[in-house]
């Protein structure tokens, strides 16, 4: 804070030159940007600016670098030149680079160099939101300029949004120490980029990204920390300081590719789908980058698997066949690999186990309100199938109550196999168009009797006993809704005038409870006798 204590003024850190506090007042109430602004917000950028002296000949800006600062030139004459163009020359009272602190692109447009000796002011970006933090008038004045400016640049922005001027600078700068936007031509990128990015902290051991999840609407920059990488149970590596999830994003294939963990307390930036890509379209050098840098990623992945799965394959060739998805023993077709992927039961399974149900099974497409398993039906193992949702969702019905939706991934029909019922304790009906892959629940028992995994057997069993106590659930209430459902009585209030002992028209008000007793008992002879009863009433 700006103090005048008698003919001088007076800062926390130093004292001010009266000459040079009352000069740079005037300069600034004469400034476009700050001529509206308070006299405190004005003291208060006076007493944090700090003073230099430059030499003549001496470059103050230069065109191209990263700036974090504003200059007031309060004595002296400079030059501005462009693209090696002469622009025009500054004297006394110009404000120059003051771009730096409302715009999150921080790069300087112009080179300026002082012709003579000059003495300049400068307030860096920090100072300038620090203070702007006390004033909350300025700062929406300054947000809603810098709003105005982005949509005049054409950039996409949430006019709806507040602007944190200060903290999308930081993490301009923050996303331009990542090596892939580190180059001078993704400039502009990082910073409509940063304008539409949300920052997010995760926990060490959090998982950032699940294998084969089909929900791929974000992208991540990782600023600080590190994250490991695996896929099929085997461990990638490590990454530092570089982005993730771009594959899914942009659509390149239908599903994670890949476990992303975070390996110690990490600091991404998280970027959606829906803005990255109208963003890459205006940036063509961006686009290709991106799509080299996802493609590059994918042969990496697929060459980091390759060896093992040469070793692993079922059949002996040394070649992966056309069309099969490298994780999963160089076998089984992708399609199926991307299904067990998503599958919680079998995502850990053995191979072997894996491609002999990839060979059982076959593809089955239903459209909306299809009934693809219905209640009551006997369960024929021979001919009953189980089914993996490849894409879509299918609802469970019990009676005419809606018990769950399944989605991507999932199974359903186990009850073939694992159930000790003769029939089928629930109807499964289709939400839209469904695409599932199906085993017979006889080859699926013979493939699970032939090889020994536990660990599988306790994971399908849990499921079973879990959905078999969902729809006893629900058996148990529909009982209890029987037992306890109430009885219509049809009864008639009625107020029928009377007088009171003034003479006054008042309602008489007859209490409903032996009509109410009557009614349930069901005597014919009593409700005769009410009817008779007011029908006196009226007579009276």
């Amino acid at each position: 804070m700006l103090v005048q204590v008698g003919k001088r003024f007076l800062s926390e850190q130093h004292e001010i030159d009266e000459a040079f506090a009352s000069g740079m007042k005037e300069l600034f109430f004469k400034s476009p940007v700050f001529k509206d602004c308070h006299d405190d917000f004005i003291r208060d950028l006076i007493a944090q600016a700090n003073r230099k002296e430059y030499a003549p000949n001496r470059y103050i800006l230069e065109e191209g670098s990263r700036g974090d600062s504003m200059f007031v030139i309060f004595r002296g004459s400079v030059e501005v030149t462009s693209g090696s163009r002469y622009i025009c020359k500054l004297g006394d009272g110009s404000i120059v680079g003051e771009g730096a602190l409302l715009s999150i692109d921080n790069r300087r447009t112009a080179t300026i160099r002082s012709l003579k000796r000059c003495d300049v002011a400068i307030i860096f970006r920090n100072t300038f939101h620090s203070i702007l933090e006390k004033y909350p008038w300025e700062k929406r004045k300054f947000q809603r300029e810098m709003q105005a400016k982005l949509v005049e640049l054409g950039k996409m922005v949430d006019v709806h949004r507040e602007v944190n001027l200060e903290q999308q600078a930081a993490q301009c700068d923050a996303l331009k120490r990542v090596p892939f936007f580190a180059d001078e031509d993704m400039h502009d990128f990082v910073a409509e980029l940063t304008m539409n990015a949300s920052s997010h902290w995760y926990r060490q051991g959090h998982v950032i990204i699940q294998e084969g999840d089909t929900r791929c609407d974000n992208m991540y920059v990782l600023l600080r920390g590190a994250v490991e990488v695996s896929t099929c149970g085997e461990f990638l590596g490590r990454l530092e300081n570089d982005l993730f999830g771009e594959i899914a994003v942009l659509d390149l294939i239908e599903r994670r590719t890949a476990n992303v963990i975070a390996a110690t307390q990490c600091h991404c930036m998280l970027l959606a789908r829906r803005l990255v890509i109208p963003m890459l379209a205006k940036y063509p050098v961006a686009r290709m980058r991106l799509l080299e840098h996802a493609r590059a990623r994918l042969v990496a992945l697929n060459a980091a698997l390759g060896a093992e799965v040469q070793l692993r394959s079922l059949d002996g060739d040394e070649k992966g066949r056309p069309g099969v998805a490298l994780g999963f023993g160089g076998a089984i077709p992708i399609e199926d690999a991307q299904v067990f992927a998503a599958s919680p039961i079998l995502r850990n399974a053995k191979q072997e186990l894996l491609h002999r149900l990839s060979e059982g099974m076959s593809t089955k497409t239903f459209n909306d309100g299809a009934t693809i398993i219905q209640d009551g039906d006997s369960i024929q193992p021979e001919r009953d199938l189980v089914y993996w949702i490849v894409r879509g969702q299918v609802e469970v019905w019990k009676f005419d109550d809606l018990v769950c939706l399944y989605g991507d991934g999932e199974v359903f029909g186990e009850f073939a196999v694992f159930g000790e019922e003769l029939t089928q304790l629930a109807t499964v009906k289709s939400k839209g168009k469904v695409e599932l892959r199906a085993i017979k629940a006889s080859a699926l028992q013979e493939v699970l009797e032939s090889y020994d995994d536990p660990d599988l057997m306790r994971l399908w069993h849990a499921q079973t006993k879990k959905r078999r106590a969902q729809l006893e659930r629900r058996i148990r209430l529909r009982e209890t809704k029987s037992i306890r459902k109430t009885k219509d009585l049809d009864f008639m209030f009625m107020k029928l005038p009377g007088m009171d002992k003034d003479g006054q028209s008042v309602p008489r008000l007859a209490s409903l409870t032996p009509a109410v007793v009557l009614d349930m008992c069901g005597d014919k002879s009593a409700g005769s006798e009410r009817g008779t009863r007011v029908g006196n009433i009226q007579k009276s």
